[in-house]
């Protein structure tokens, strides 16, 4: 019994081996990881290139969606001086359409990412925004359609192609640290939405012309997506590409994915709140009288936290699990939201700011790989798990704002809007919590790799057990 034990044992590791060879290499690369063992995945996940990714990603980050969290200084310029004969609706459109383009495009810039064309994408885009950032400075005053055209359409198009990719390049990098690594990755956001204003105001309010205030901002801008050029890197597989037959993407069979389905729902909820303090915090401040250099101040104080948030909820979602740390942020956002209805004082304000701040901040952080994550047993598939979302995000972009705006009224009833974005935030964490509390049968944490082989028809299947080492096929 035992030399036959043996014996099949031995075939079938030699029938392994031969189906081994065949697989898709993502595929491979996540298998050969299992067999490893944990210290093999930290050595990858350490590696000096894949942190080196992160740098690089994180610039893009900053260039891309903090860019457009400084859109509220271009629009108080436009109005008071170089647009002053468009109504300020006209003058939104162009930070609405960058806006909307920067999620619109995900899903192009996934398939492109699970396709091999990151790099040339990569470089066109940067191109693309480098062109657009300073044709923007040759738009004369009163000029609506040259500052949409190269503002709007060209810097929208450019980020779009660029924000969404940066999250699945750190993706295809890291496995075991993904989680921290992509919180990292977006306080480049973060980092952007405070230093752009600041750059943008000082420049503006300076001797300098429109033109040449946004040439120096665009020679900032250019050299940090140039330094980003050169420090990220692709993930190379193991082994040579397999057929192209076997990267079909199936959009539907994605989406028929419960968790995945759940928390794309989730995430179109809490996309309302995350845009309503970027748009009404300062005039919410405002209207409270705190006094102008508070007013000033709070898109900072907002931007600051989230920094830290980021980092502080990814650092928990590395040690207690990401989806259990997802569920603790939004509940959270939800309740500091409400928490805005009680706001009387200066001091209670900067508080309630603070502390949104630290919950915006972990839910941009977290919310990406919590789609990453349903990718383990289809690698291939990452980016359009990570685009799908982002198209889906274009919806609440374009109409979160002005539903706000018709709860807030002109005579500023701001518990109307604020209860409206709590109420969705709590939707999104109720679903958010389904997910953990009753999650697919068989997805209990483990990661499971199938790919049919085509010289047999049959498939190879690694599964890990429940004590973290790879089971038998």
């Amino acid at each position: 019994m035992s030399a036959r034990n043996d014996m099949s044992n031995t075939s079938s590791s030699t029938l392994d081996e031969s189906k081994t060879r065949e697989l898709h290499p993502v595929t491979l690369d996540i298998l050969e990881a299992q067999r490893a063992g944990p210290d093999a995945i930290n050595s990858e996940d350490e590696g000096f290139r894949s942190w080196l990714t992160v740098f690089g990603a994180f610039l893009v980050q900053a260039t891309t969606i903090g860019h457009t969290g400084a859109y509220g200084v271009y629009e108080a310029f436009y109005k008071e001086h170089y647009l002053s004969n468009s109504s300020s609706s006209a003058i939104s459109w162009v930070g609405s359409t960058q806006y909307s383009l920067v999620f619109a495009l995900g899903l192009v810039g996934g398939l492109l990412f699970d396709r091999g064309k990151f790099r040339s994408t990569f470089l066109f885009s940067v191109a693309l925004y480098i062109f657009s950032n300073f044709m923007l400075s040759l738009a004369r005053p009163q000029h609506f359609y040259q500052i949409f055209l190269s503002q709007g359409l060209g810097m929208g198009v450019a980020m779009g192609l660029l924000y969404s990719p940066t999250f699945m390049i750190v993706g295809a990098h890291f496995h075991r640290r993904r989680t921290l690594a992509m919180g990292i990755l977006t306080c480049g956001a973060a980092f952007g939405g405070i230093i752009q204003p600041i750059i943008l105001n000082q420049l503006f309010s300076s001797s300098l012309s429109f033109g040449n205030s946004i040439r120096c901002d665009a020679a900032i801008n250019a050299v940090m997506l140039i330094i980003a050029c050169l420090s990220i890197t692709i993930k190379k597989p193991k082994l040579p590409q397999a057929d192209e037959t076997r990267k079909t993407i199936h959009i539907f069979g994605i989406l028929r994915q419960r968790d995945y389905l759940l928390g794309l729902i989730a995430g179109n909820f809490i996309c309302f709140p995350l845009f309503f303090p970027a748009v009404y915090i300062q005039l919410y401040s405002t209207t409270l009288a705190c006094g102008l250099v508070i007013n000033e101040l709070q898109l900072t104080i907002l931007n600051a936290s989230s920094i830290l948030g980021r980092v502080i909820f990814s650092i928990l979602a590395a040690r207690y699990g990401n989806i259990e740390t997802v569920v603790l942020t939004v509940f959270g956002l939800g309740a500091t939201l409400f928490g805005l209805l009680g706001v009387s004082s200066v001091a209670s304000e900067v508080v309630v700011i603070f502390i949104l701040g630290l919950f915006l901040g972990g839910v941009s952080a977290l919310q990406p790989s919590v789609y990453a994550n349903t990718a383990k047993s289809q690698p291939h598939e990452l980016g359009a798990r990570l685009g799908i979302p982002s198209l889906a995000a274009t919806i609440p972009c374009l109409i979160g704002p002005p539903i706000d705006g018709a709860f807030l009224t002109d005579k500023f009833q701001w518990w109307r809007p604020i209860v409206f974005v709590g109420i969705l935030t709590m939707l999104g964490g109720a679903l958010y919590l389904s997910i953990l509390l009753w999650p697919v049968k068989g997805n209990s944490g483990a990661v499971t790799a199938t790919v049919t082989c085509p010289s047999d028809g049959g498939s190879l299947e690694e599964k890990e057990d429940g004590d973290g080492q790879p089971g038998n096929p």
